[in-house]
Formats: C-alpha cells, structure tokens, sequence
C-alpha cells in the first residue's frame, strides 16, 4: 500500500495550513525570552513518518492471520490516529503564528515603557536642576495656561485735555488745569493724571459723572483747553499655533465659518471680514505654526474668546486677548518702540544706567537692575521688563483700560 493511496495520508493538512514569516517580525533571534517554534518543515516530516509507520501497521495486519474484522479495527485505529495526529499539527501552526505575534507585541510595549522611563528621568532630572531657579515666563508661555478668563478693565472713565497752542507741553497743560479746577469744590474723585502726546494730558475718574463734571466745566471750556473723551482702540486677540500652510484668507475664513456663524448668524462672512485687521504674526521662524494677531470688534472678541479656543481647519488652537504691551530696547520704557524713540542715549537693559546699551555693559557679573523702576526710583532689583515688574503691569493695566471692550 503506497503513502499517496493510503487513507491515512493528512500530511497535505499541514501544508495547506498558514505558513509562518520566515523570520519573526519585530522578534530579535538572541532574544532569550524568544518563543520556541518548530518549522513547518520539520513538523510535515514528523506526519510523513507518523504515516509511513501507521502504513506498516495497517500492511502487516493485512498479511497476518487476523479475521476481517480484526484488521477492520486496526484499520479504523489507524486512521483515527493519523486523522487525530493532522488536526493537532494544523492547531499548532495557528498557536504557533498567534505565539509569534503576541511576542512581537510584548517586545513593542516593552520599548515603549523603556522609552517612558527615560522620558520621566529625564524630565525629574531637569526639574531638579530647575528647580531653584528664578522663573522666566514667556508671553507665549502665559498665553497657553489655564483656562481662558475674560478681561475686565477698571470701570474708570477718562477725559483727554489738548491746548489749542501747539507750543504747549504735557506740563504746560497738567499745571493749567491744576489751577483753573478744585476737585475739592466740585466733589470730582480723580484716580490720575497723566502725560500724553500733543502737548495734552488725561484724567481719569472714578466714575462717569465725574467725567462729564469735567466736560461741562465752565473754568475749563473758556480757557481755550480742547476737551473730549478719550478714544478707545479696539480689542486685539491672538490665535496660537496656526499651520503656517494655510493662506491669510483661508484662516480667516475658517475663523468665522468654523466659529462665529452659528453665533453670530446676523453677522455676514462680508461683515466680518471688514471688521477685523490682522495686526502682526508672531512666532519662531521656520516652524510649521505661527500665531494671529487680531484687531476685532468688541462683539466678535467676547464670541471667540468665550469658547476658548478656535477651530481652523484641522486645527484647534488657543485663543487669548493680547495685552503684551511694547517695550524700547533703547530707553527701556514702555509705550513705544526703539525705532520711534527720541532718547539721545541708549539706557542698559541689565544695570540700567544711562549712555550704553547691554551688549556693552560693564557690569554684567552684578545683579540685574530694572531700568524703568530705578528711573521712577522705584525697587528696582530684578530683570527689566519682568512679567513681575510693577512699571510693566502699570503699562499693561494702562493699555488694558485704553480698549473698547465694551463692558467685556
């Protein structure tokens, strides 16, 4: 009886079974805790000698003085056997292939969980370094944390005072006023007075009517003075992390589709557009992201920064009302720019004194002195320009309380 006619021929089982990859994925061969398979080759000739010996079983039986029945039986024996014998080695090539990949899947978790660990002693070991270091917080680092609260300026009302003399100075015009109005007399509560361009002056007071007390004052309007209230800019908003890929019009379009017309649905994709100015992006160059600056309406400043953060696109980014006030890299004062400024000398930005920049201080090995502070004689003992530093929260308290944030 040949191997090929034989009933007890299952070795072609094994072979039609899914073969493995014939090197592991992902498993390292000196790996020791690698799984120990047995090839496909080796099992299909352990079946084929398993059939050859069950063949002489079942030949022997045939010559030997055994009934028909006896040889019957061994018949059947044999064949359950081999039949028994080729589903076990097809179950063990499909543990086998599952075997290989949970083991692949193992090593993958196991590099990850490395990986966190690295990344974990890695950050213990720069907080232990940082750990007692003074902060240094960006404005970009400020603008990302926490949850979004809304601005709320001081209720202060504000009145601008211009002489009609273009010759006249701030002073001129502080001391002028000073003489020609008694805020004990006409009960007026006056929380400052403060220096402006052109010569004039603005007066803030603790309330409206105070304001218009002011206004309607008759010392004041015959004494060739120009009153009127001061203009309010408008709100200016900044969006981080833009895809710098997309187009100017397409992010603002993305802006008003994705997040104002549901809220504002009186409010044209037109309407919008006009309304609003891009005042500057800022940013790292060469980075796939950048931040919008942007001038908007009172109206369409509270709907955006109500919620958060904006959708453009496939994008959420971060939305927060912009206070960074400007500083001088020349005089080191607040409210204007370096390339604007009228200081005949630069002023240090390290020790604060007058005559030399940064770049050429001498006294570098000293601690830091504010500039502005030290010229107001002011504690000055910390870095100019300091998220902490009070001339620089006045200066934002000051621009904060200049915009028309409508009872924001």
């Amino acid at each position: 009886m040949s191997a090929e006619s034989s009933p007890f021929s299952r070795s072609g089982i094994t072979r039609r079974s899914p073969q493995p990859p014939s090197t592991p994925q992902n498993v390292s061969q000196d790996q020791g805790d690698a799984p120990v398979v047995i090839s496909t080759s080796d099992l299909q000739g352990w079946m084929s000698a398993i059939e050859q010996h069950l063949n002489e079983v079942c030949h022997i039986a045939s010559e030997g003085k055994l009934n028909s029945d006896q040889k019957l039986r061994i018949n059947n024996i044999c064949r359950k056997v081999g039949h028994g014998v080729a589903q076990m080695a097809v179950k063990y090539q499909s543990l086998k292939q599952k075997a290989i990949e949970t083991h692949s899947a193992i090593q993958q978790l196991k590099k990850e969980r490395d990986l966190t660990d690295c990344l974990l002693e890695m950050k213990q070991s720069v907080e232990a370094c940082t750990k007692h270091q003074p902060a240094s917080t960006s404005f970009a680092d400020m603008v990302k944390k926490g949850s979004n609260n809304f601005i709320r300026p001081n209720p202060f009302s504000s009145v601008a005072i211009f002489p009609n003399d273009a010759s006249k100075t701030s002073d001129d015009t502080k001391t002028l006023v000073q003489n020609i109005i008694c805020p004990e007399e006409m009960k007026l509560k006056v929380r400052s007075v403060r220096k402006t361009r052109n010569g004039g002056v603005i007066i803030s007071t603790e309330t409206k009517q105070d304001m218009e007390k002011l206004k309607s004052s008759v010392n004041l309007v015959n004494s060739g003075l120009t009153v009127d209230e001061t203009n309010k800019r408008k709100p200016r908003i900044i969006i981080i992390g833009v895809p710098c890929s997309m187009a100017e019009a397409d992010v603002l379009k993305c802006i008003y589709e994705q997040n104002l017309a549901d809220k504002l649905p009186t409010m044209s994709r037109d309407t919008f557009l006009t309304s609003i100015k891009l005042s500057h992006k800022s940013g790292r160059k060469n980075l796939e992201n950048t931040n919008y600056v942007i001038e908007v309406p009172a109206v369409i400043r509270k709907a955006l920064i109500s919620q958060d953060r904006l959708f453009i696109n496939w994008t959420s980014c971060p939305v927060r009302d912009f206070t960074l006030v400007t500083r001088c890299f020349k005089c080191q004062q607040y409210g204007h720019a370096a390339k604007t400024c009228k200081a005949a000398s630069p002023t240090c930005g390290h020790c604060g004194e007058d005559g030399h920049s940064i770049q050429e201080c001498s006294k570098k090995a000293d601690s830091p002195k504010c500039a502005t502070c030290l010229r107001f004689k002011k504690p000055c003992g910390h870095k100019t320009g300091d998220t902490e530093c009070p001339a620089r929260k006045a200066a934002e308290n000051r621009y904060i309380n200049s915009i028309d944030y409508e009872g924001a």
